[in-house]
């Protein structure tokens, strides 16, 4: 199969799964006990992610749970705090992204993630130029499974999605992606995706940047 493109998702893809310490510095700074946190963490976080929520809106709904009001400079440090959550790479993920890249494809990054955090993301993180385009949901108000922010990709990087390879964690955005066009693998781990990587040709170079990181 021709590809000349590959697409992935950014949290839990390209970005380590956050472990449950990651999450504490947020958690003391909203006040939350630990048993309530994660339920306030994600009760509205597919809105946050789609922009319907703003940064303000999102953390005072979170506030509002547990009797808090939160003043604006205590939202923009729980907001950052929560930016740090999710900047952490897996360094095998992003050598292949590199390899990929010095081979001659493109590859871009589909992520519901929200505008706050993505903007923080497109100015602090050094991987950012690795990508030819970096289509996050709280920038366009769409997100997965929906088709749109497919297309919105598949149309910013001139490609045909029959060229394309999408790369995320969860069985409903591969199936969302299979749908529009694209080909698509459910992500594990690097160790996982490898043999699946087979029938595109790709296994080998992802072999390789896993043996520079080891």
């Amino acid at each position: 199969m021709s590809i000349s493109t590959v697409i992935f998702d950014y949290g839990c893809v390209l970005s380590l799964v956050p472990k449950p310490e990651d999450y504490e510095p947020v958690r003391k700074a909203i006040g939350a006990e630990p048993g309530v946190f994660q339920d306030l963490y994600w009760r509205n976080r597919e809105a946050y992610d789609l922009d319907t929520l703003d940064m303000a809106a999102y953390w005072q709904e979170v506030g509002r749970s547990i009797g808090a009001t939160f003043s604006p400079e205590q939202i923009h440090k729980m907001a950052t705090l929560d930016c740090h959550i999710w900047e952490r790479t897996n360094p095998v993920m992003m050598e292949w992204v590199r390899a990929l890249r010095a081979r001659g494809m493109k590859t871009a990054i589909i992520s519901n993630i929200s505008r706050f955090v993505g903007d923080y993301l497109r100015r602090t993180a050094p991987w950012a130029k690795l990508f030819d385009h970096l289509c996050f949901s709280g920038e366009l108000g769409i997100g997965k499974p929906g088709p749109a922010i497919y297309n919105a990709c598949l149309k910013a990087l001139g490609v045909p999605a029959a060229q394309t390879l999408f790369i995320d964690d969860r069985e409903v955005n591969i199936v969302a992606a299979r749908a529009v066009g694209m080909h698509g693998i459910v992500f594990h781990t690097p160790e996982q995706l490898q043999p699946e990587l087979e029938p595109y040709g790709l296994a080998p170079s992802l072999a390789e940047a896993t043996a520079r990181i080891s």
